[in-house]
């Protein structure tokens, strides 16, 4: 059995996604496509435009077969702790034979050969690292260098046209963050890679039919143009998210949650947040009077803001203060192997043989009924990393636009989704 693994936001799911779904499926002709998704805040920090359960639809409905949720813990991490959270719950399936992620180099060899350099950082390659570094380069420039002498040393085939296109590309340096994962696991599971087209990941405006997730979020928010958003989705993707919308489901951004994520950390003692996630060098003084301050959120971004301490930074430590990501517990758990269990928030028919052979070869416990997650969860740390994306769900809920949905335990109530 050949398994698809991908690792996905879908926020929201669009062409771009959908090509890059329908090429892996040619290229590798799996008999059955697994996506692990992040649930309710992504990799930037920022809040989902609608909740999980309306996105892992979407996927459903574009092909995908069974949808796992990326704990929280993992979903608002740094380009490395994302990835390395996604690799290990698909190893965890034990049933993923291959995974395909999108680049802009669209070549797997020199992706890998970077990734090797980088995870097991050689010798010759930290070196020269700290010697560029002892030079005064910043890290990123001592690293740029390194790499590309390292490489003529030792007869690596990428080219520095390559490696500068690379380090210019957010899908390419998620791709090197990927393979990293897989080599430092140990995992069996094949890597490829399809090149992006269209516009790019963090592109702010619309472009026609491939258009960014960030392009059609910002016109859900400014001016709600349907038309432009319809050319930029598939059709089942647009009625799944036109009608979350409308019903008042969404959009949900950071601004939504403002006055809870100034307020946690305006009450947060500064011991509290020097130990979260993404905070050093004394940048708990700077966060904690920058809150003091603003009184919105975009105030709290431009007067927090450095070329050190860029946005989506600050904002993934917003999320990690909301929902109690410290440095211990991120540390505990990768102790602990990474994801702790697998989360299934939707899945269609065709794939119940696949769920039956996921029971069997899972390397974690599965939870289809999250309202039974104590009697699966057996450990007491898989129990703490779900209590936080319980946590996630339940301060999510407070930004929904309708009061309806702001409920909490959604988790215990929303129901699996089945196509």
């Amino acid at each position: 059995m050949k398994v698809l693994g991908i690792i996905a936001e879908y926020n929201p799911f669009h062409n771009g996604h959908l090509h890059h779904l329908k090429s892996s499926l040619e290229l590798i002709q799996p008999d059955y496509t697994i996506v692990a998704m992040s649930g309710h805040f992504t990799q930037r920090g920022e809040a989902a435009i609608v909740d999980k359960w309306e996105r892992a639809e979407m996927a459903l409905r574009n092909g995908v077969d069974i949808v796992v949720e990326l704990p929280a813990v993992y979903s608002s991490q740094t380009a490395e702790l994302f990835a390395y959270g996604g690799v290990q719950l698909l190893n965890h399936t034990g049933v993923v034979t291959h995974i395909s992620f999108g680049s802009e180099i669209g070549t797997i060899q020199p992706l890998t050969e970077i990734a090797r350099v980088l995870a097991e950082e050689p010798p010759t390659f930290k070196a020269l690292l700290k010697q560029y570094l002892d030079q005064g380069l910043s890290f990123p420039q001592a690293r740029h260098m390194a790499i590309m002498e390292h490489a003529k040393k030792m007869g690596l085939s990428f080219s520095e046209s390559q490696w500068e296109r690379i380090i210019n590309s957010s899908n390419s340096i998620l791709a090197i963050e990927y393979l990293k994962a897989l080599y430092r696991t140990k995992s069996n599971i094949i890597p490829v890679t399809i090149q992006r087209i269209g516009a790019p990941y963090n592109a702010q405006e619309m472009s026609g039919e491939i258009s960014s997730a960030t392009a059609i979020r910002n016109e859900l928010k400014k001016q709600k143009c349907w038309g432009n958003i319809s050319r930029a989705m598939p059709r089942a993707s647009f009625e799944i998210l036109k009608g979350a919308i409308e019903s008042g489901k969404g959009p949900v951004t950071n601004s939504s949650l403002e006055q809870l994520m100034l307020g946690n950390i305006r009450s947060m003692p500064l011991e509290d947040i020097k130990n979260l996630m993404d905070i050093d060098e004394g940048l708990e003084n700077r966060i904690k009077e920058c809150a003091l301050k603003a009184s919105t959120l975009d105030e709290f971004m431009a007067l927090a803001k450095t070329k050190r301490y860029v946005y989506t930074r600050l904002q993934r430590i917003l999320v990690h203060a909301l929902l109690g990501i410290t440095k211990e517990r991120v540390e505990r758990f990768r102790r602990a192997g990474g994801p702790q269990y697998l989360r299934i928030l939707g899945f269609s028919t065709r794939a119940i043989p696949l769920l039956k052979q996921l029971k069997q070869s899972a390397r974690v416990p599965i939870i289809t009924k999250a309202a039974r997650y104590e009697e699966v969860l057996k450990s007491p740390i898989a129990r703490e990393m779900f209590d936080i994306d319980v946590l996630a769900t339940n301060l999510y809920s407070l930004g929904i636009p309708n009061p309806c949905y702001r409920k909490g335990n959604r988790d215990f109530t929303e129901k699996i989704r089945v196509i």
